[in-house]
C-alpha cells in the first residue's frame, strides 16, 4: 500500500469540508438569529416566497408597527445557502431603530431554516443605521436554508 492510497480523494474531502463548513455556518447562525431579552423599539410581520439553488432569492411585504404607527413595506433578498422553495409567514423583533426614516434600505442577513411541507426559519437581518431585525417564522415547501443574504427593505406609502 501507498502513502498515497491513505488520502482521501478530492471529491470526498471536498464534501467532507463543505459539510464541516456547513455545520459550523448553521451552528454561528443558531446563536445569532436570537433576538435579546430586552423589549424591541418595534415589530413586524412579513408574508414572503423564497426559491433557492445554491442561489437564493425571497420577495415578500410586511407591516411595520412602531410608535402607534403601522407602515407597510416591501422585502426582496440574494443570497447564497440553499434549495428549494418555500412560504414564509414571519413576525419579528426590530431593535435600535430611533425613526422611521432608519428602516428603509439596504440590510444583512444570515438565515437558517429547513422545510418539508411544513417547518420553521430564523432570521437576523442588519442595515447600516444599526437597526437589527430578527424574524422567526413558520415555513410551508421543501427548503433548507442556512446562509448569508441581501436584503432590500422599502416603505411604501
Amino acid at each position: 500500500m501507498t502513502a498515497s492510497s491513505h488520502l482521501p480523494s478530492m471529491p470526498s474531502l471536498f464534501r467532507a469540508t463543505f459539510a464541516g463548513l456547513a455545520t459550523l455556518l448553521i451552528a454561528g447562525c443558531a446563536s445569532t438569529t436570537t433576538p435579546p431579552n430586552t423589549p424591541p423599539a418595534a415589530t413586524v410581520t412579513v408574508q414572503l416566497n423564497s426559491v433557492a439553488y445554491y442561489v437564493s432569492a425571497t420577495t415578500g411585504r410586511g407591516t411595520l408597527d412602531f410608535k402607534g404607527q403601522r407602515r407597510a413595506f416591501t422585502i426582496n433578498s440574494v443570497g447564497v445557502g440553499g434549495t428549494g422553495g418555500q412560504n414564509i409567514s414571519a413576525t419579528g423583533k426590530v431593535y435600535k431603530l430611533n425613526s422611521l426614516a432608519d428602516f428603509s434600505g439596504k440590510y444583512r442577513g444570515i438565515s437558517r431554516g429547513f422545510t418539508l411541507i411544513e417547518g420553521k426559519m430564523y432570521s437576523r437581518l442588519t442595515n447600516d443605521s444599526g437597526v437589527v431585525i430578527y424574524l422567526t417564522g413558520e415555513t410551508k415547501g421543501l427548503a433548507s436554508s442556512a446562509g448569508l443574504q441581501s436584503f432590500q427593505i422599502a416603505l411604501t406609502e
